[in-house]
Formats: structure tokens, C-alpha cells, sequence
């Protein structure tokens, strides 16, 4: 009996109307993702600028690079 009344209860709101809604944004929405875009690549920069003083880091970035470098260089050989 109550997977009768769970798919009835599905069945109930798979078919309703969906209300027809459009958001249109503001200018100043706009200018708020924009200036939280450009706050948010900075916050990147900043951390990339601190992993590159970062000399142990680096090594461990290079290493990793050239592994993923031969896993590239073998996908395009084809092997």
C-alpha cells in the first residue's frame, strides 16, 4: 500500500505545471559577480605567487609534471 500511494505521490508532482519563471538580473547583481569573480582570481593568483616561493613544493610540482607529461606523450603515441 505505500508504494501505491509513493508513486501517486510522484505521479502528482512529475505532473504538475511547472511555473514559467525568468530571472533577469540586475546591473548591480552584474557588478557583484563581477567584483567577486575578480576577488576570487586574485585570492588564485596570490596562492599560486606563495606555491611558486615554495622550493620543496616546486620540486613536487615538477616531479609531478613530468609524470604527466610521459602519460600525455604515450596517449599521443598511441601505445
Amino acid at each position: 500500500m505505500a508504494k501505491k500511494n509513493l508513486k501517486m505521490a510522484v505521479e502528482g508532482v512529475a505532473t504538475a505545471a511547472p511555473e514559467a519563471s525568468i530571472a533577469i538580473r540586475s546591473k548591480e547583481d552584474k557588478a557583484r559577480e563581477r567584483k567577486w569573480k575578480a576577488e576570487d582570481a586574485l585570492r588564485d593568483i596570490e596562492r599560486a605567487e606563495g606555491h611558486k616561493k615554495n622550493k620543496e613544493l616546486m620540486r613536487d610540482v615538477k616531479q609531478c609534471a613530468k609524470e604527466k607529461m610521459q602519460t600525455m606523450n604515450k596517449v599521443v603515441a598511441g601505445k
